[in-house]
Formats: structure tokens, C-alpha cells, sequence
């Protein structure tokens, strides 16, 4: 004797099968405030969650923004202009109706719909198949595109709730990171800022102490930096500190921190690198520094930079990072006194410098 499950019980299994799916995503979101790791984490959710071929995530920039921008990595999406030209006003008819109700659209309801939104044809070029809103604090901070199914076939009711659920609760984390950002990155040069840098620093001398690991330290600044704004202007040199600031977060490893201490002085912790490694590394940032050239307002402008370089003591650092820090800075300033734009490792002959 055979029988069949009806349709009502086996819809009531898929959505207890999908909330626990939401629950186990909600804590995955939730572990981390790295901005740009939840943003693809989100974007590989979707792709994987209904099998769909591309993915993309347009975003607030910043609360002020007037504007959502394409970021991140458009995965499956071929674009044939740079993603910086694709954008959805705030105050366009599509955003307005995700504030209003919280649901997916197909693309052929957005054309339906707002038959005049310009946003249609930024939607209609990328290839958008559903379009999810993403909100957090009751506020829309962006969408998500979807393109076709892996399968073919259209979107199921089933399906869209799910991306409007996990839009939710993807929103609620990215606009955590972002706040976490803002309090932890110095917005001029992106660089990490000075609270962060003493916080890490001292987690990465537990760290070295527990596992008696190397660590290093590296205080660097931009030479006669005062001389520079004087002749070019406070504009120039702003430009000057950010691209300054590039360079040191192309040269930091992923394990290591770059941040910015001060003014027009920059440093990087550098987990697990000996003086040979540190002194590599402190190298390729002051040689890259050198060899770049900055245009500004019809000028070639050329900076160099001098760097400090200190080794965590296990007897002097234990309990401070302000003696590994002010090591640095004799070396520093021993660069100074030796004609600028050099590396210096701290030794006992420049503890009276």
C-alpha cells in the first residue's frame, strides 16, 4: 500500500527546512564584522540558496549617501562598463516601493511597474532576472540583483521570500560592519586609525608572548611633510597621505595591520616577521613610496619616506607597547639624522638618539 504526502505538509517541511537554513546564515553574518567578507558572503548565499548563475549587491556608500552603487564582485555578471558607472537613486519610484513593501520584483514587474524609472535600464543592461531589497534600521541601504537560474525557469514564491528574509538579515550585519568600520578606520586614508592600532598591537604582543612568536613594529612618515604642504597646499599634501597610504596597504600582508598613527605618520604591525622579514617589508614600502608619482593640478610631485623599525621584546614589552613603539621612533628619527628616505632597524647603539 503506497499513499502521497500531501502538498500542504510537504510546504510546511520546506519552510521549517528554510528557517533553519536563515537561523544557521543569521549566525554565520553574525560572527564576523569584516565589511567586505559579508558582502560576498551574502552574494555566495544567494548564488548557492536558489541556484542562481549571478549575483550582485548595490550599496549605500556612506548614511549620506544620495545614491546605491555597485560594489564588490559582481559574481556571473559581465558588465561592459567599469561598475562605478552603475547606480540606483535613492529617491527613485523602485527604492520608494521597497520602502513601502518589503518584497522581491522580477524584472519584468519592474518594467511593468516604473515604466519610467531610469533604474529599469541599469537593471535591464546588467541582465537582472529579481531585484531583493536590503534593509537595516528600517532603512533601505540597498538591493540585491539576481540573474537566471542555474536551472532555468522563473523565481518561485518560496524562493523570493527566502532572498527577502536573508536580504534582512544580510542587511542588519553589513550596516554592523559598516558602523564598526567607521569607528575603527581613518576616513581620509582608509588606513586603520590610532585606537584600532593600540588595541591590535597589544592583542599581537599576547600573542607573541603566548606563543613565543616573532612580531615587529613600523613607524614611518612622509619626509619634510611640512615643506610639501607649504609649497603645494594643504589639498596636495591631503593627496599625498592617501596615496602614502595605498602603497602601505599594498605592501601589508593579510596577517598583518596598517594604520595610520598620526598626522603624516603611518605605521604597520607585522605578526611573525623576524628583522630580516620586517626590514623586507619596511623596504618595499619605501621603495614603492619613492618611485611613485602623484599629478596634481598640471604638477608631477614626488615624496619619499623614512621608516623605524622595532622587534617585540618579550622583558621590555610584556605589559606596554610603548617602549616597542618609541624603539621605532629612535630608528625613525635616526633615518632623520642620516638623510631621510631610508629603513632603520632600532639597535642599543640608538637607545641615546
Amino acid at each position: 500500500m503506497s499513499f502521497s504526502i500531501p502538498d500542504e505538509f510537504q510546504q510546511y517541511e520546506k519552510k521549517i527546512y528554510d528557517q533553519r537554513q536563515l537561523i544557521e546564515i543569521s549566525r554565520a553574518l553574525n560572527s564576523t564584522l569584516d565589511y567586505q567578507y559579508l558582502i560576498n558572503a551574502v552574494l555566495d548565499i544567494c548564488l548557492a540558496q536558489v541556484q542562481t548563475l549571478q549575483a550582485a549587491l548595490f550599496l549605500t556608500p556612506d548614511m549620506d549617501a544620495e545614491y546605491l552603487f555597485l560594489i564588490g564582485d559582481t559574481k556571473g555578471f559581465e558588465l561592459n562598463r567599469p561598475e562605478s558607472d552603475f547606480s540606483i537613486p535613492l529617491d527613485s519610484p523602485l527604492i520608494h516601493f521597497f520602502e513601502e513593501k518589503n518584497r522581491a520584483l522580477t524584472f519584468e514587474e519592474v518594467e511593468q511597474s516604473f515604466p519610467d524609472c531610469p533604474s529599469k535600464e541599469i537593471l535591464r543592461e546588467m541582465g537582472a532576472e529579481l531585484v531583493v531589497p536590503m534593509r537595516a534600521k528600517g532603512k533601505i541601504i540597498g538591493v540585491i540583483v539576481l540573474g537566471e537560474k542555474a536551472v532555468g525557469g522563473v523565481y518561485l514564491e518560496g524562493e523570493k521570500s527566502f532572498l527577502v528574509d536573508l536580504a534582512s538579515l544580510g542587511g542588519i550585519a553589513v550596516d554592523n560592519a559598516r558602523l564598526y568600520e567607521r569607528a575603527t578606520v581613518d576616513m581620509m586614508t582608509g588606513l586603520k586609525n590610532h585606537a584600532y592600532l593600540q588595541s591590535r598591537l597589544r592583542e599581537e604582543r599576547e600573542k607573541a608572548l603566548r606563543r613565543k612568536t616573532p612580531l615587529a613594529f613600523v613607524l614611518t612618515d612622509v619626509d619634510r611633510f611640512k615643506v610639501f604642504n607649504d609649497t603645494y597646499g594643504h589639498q596636495a599634501g591631503d593627496e599625498v597621505l592617501r596615496a602614502v597610504a595605498r602603497v602601505l596597504m599594498q605592501q601589508a600582508r593579510p596577517s598583518d595591520t596598517a594604520a595610520r598613527y598620526g598626522g603624516e605618520e603611518f605605521c604597520m604591525i607585522l605578526p611573525g616577521a623576524d628583522a630580516a622579514k620586517a626590514m623586507e617589508i619596511a623596504e618595499a614600502f619605501r621603495t614603492s613610496v619613492e618611485e611613485m608619482v602623484l599629478h596634481h593640478e598640471g604638477k608631477q610631485l614626488r615624496v619619499t619616506v623614512s621608516a623605524g623599525v622595532s622587534l617585540f621584546d618579550p622583558e621590555q614589552d610584556a605589559r606596554t607597547s610603548k617602549a616597542m613603539i618609541e624603539r621605532a621612533d629612535r630608528a625613525l628619527y635616526a633615518c632623520k639624522n642620516s638623510g631621510r628616505n631610508r629603513v632603520i632597524l632600532f639597535d642599543d647603539s640608538l637607545r641615546s638618539v
